[in-house]
């Protein structure tokens, strides 16, 4: 995991990209930022507070800012940027929002975060495969996959990716926007992956999520079944691994893990309500990116900027 390392050599496109990042940024954190904007999602809170026990009834869901919280930066952003988007982004592989400019394409992804349970995930910045350009391939844990694409196609643009998070608090009772302990608004942007070298091509701190090979990848993926015994003894476990030919290494996880060198895939415990098994890791799906890491960027003249920003939503009306 690195940070943007402004004495590498970079190319014209690069230098682009590095300044169109930070120009949209501004743009677009000013549209969260406005009067607008944080009276809607105050009004949000407010509805949601005044009839929380008749969304419990109707939806039955437990975040009940999502829909919301889409709605409300959808609807700002195109208001706001109205002027300057010059159509619509294509590609069903991108994040909630897709808006072309003159100059680039601009993905948003929204996230709402419950710090009820859930209050880890503000320590970092989470994306989704098809959310993301960057090329993480030094990051030597599991093999990453990343689907966006760094440039349009039809335009030479660089698809430019940032994050808004609201962050919430919902205890089974009362409904409140996050203020003071934890941040309400959170706007991060996501290096493109034309700038990939620039950060050591490795800005994930681990994995939330991640994808396994079966049985249907073949007969050497298919997954090791633990009984009750098995599962918590891990003399056990490394005898099954070790009879398999797997080799046990050290690994930067919090549980041991197994090299197959047949297939070259690693293997680990992986635990459900319904089974115990050791499986074969495809790749990682949601990743966990360094809030420190996106915050300290630098543009084309090796100015520092902050690609990382937080702030509080005023007090509720």
């Amino acid at each position: 995991m690195a940070k943007q390392n402004k004495d590498i050599q970079r190319d014209d496109y690069q230098n682009r990209v590095l300044d169109l990042e930070k120009k949209y940024f501004q743009i677009i954190l000013n549209v969260i930022r406005g009067k607008d904007f944080n009276d809607d999602l105050l009004l949000i809170e407010k509805d949601i507070r005044d009839n929380y026990r008749n969304y419990e009834n109707v939806w039955n869901l437990k975040n009940k800012l999502k829909i919301p919280a889409e709605r409300i930066v959808c609807h700002h952003i195109y208001m706001k940027l109205k002027d300057i988007i010059t159509g619509v982004y294509p590609s069903p592989v991108s994040s909630d929002i897709g808006i072309k400019t003159n100059d680039a394409v601009i993905c948003v992804d929204v996230k709402t975060i419950d710090i009820q349970g859930n209050a880890v995930d503000t320590k970092s910045t989470s994306v989704e495969k098809n959310q993301i350009s960057f090329d993480n391939s030094n990051y030597v844990v599991v093999p990453t996959t990343v689907n966006l694409k760094p440039i349009d196609h039809y335009s030479d643009k660089p698809v430019l990716t940032y994050v808004v998070k609201i962050i919430y608090s919902d205890d089974k009772y009362t409904f409140s926007l996050a203020r003071n302990e934890f941040p309400t608004l959170v706007l991060c942007s996501i290096p493109n992956g034309k700038l990939s070298n620039l950060f050591d091509k490795n800005i994930v701190m681990n994995f939330k999520t991640y994808e396994y090979f079966t049985e249907k990848d073949g007969a050497d993926y298919v997954p090791i079944t633990l009984d009750d015994k098995q599962k918590d003894d891990q003399d056990v476990i490394d005898e099954i691994m070790k009879a398999k030919g797997y080799m046990k290494y050290p690994h930067p996880s919090s549980k041991p893990v197994y090299f197959d060198p047949k297939t070259k895939t690693s293997w680990w415990k992986v635990s459900s309500s319904k089974k115990t098994s050791m499986e074969a890791i495809k790749s990682g799906s949601t990743m966990r990116i360094s809030n420190e890491v996106l915050r300290d960027r630098f543009d084309s003249k090796s100015q520092s900027w902050q690609g990382y920003i937080e702030f509080d939503a005023p007090k509720p009306i």
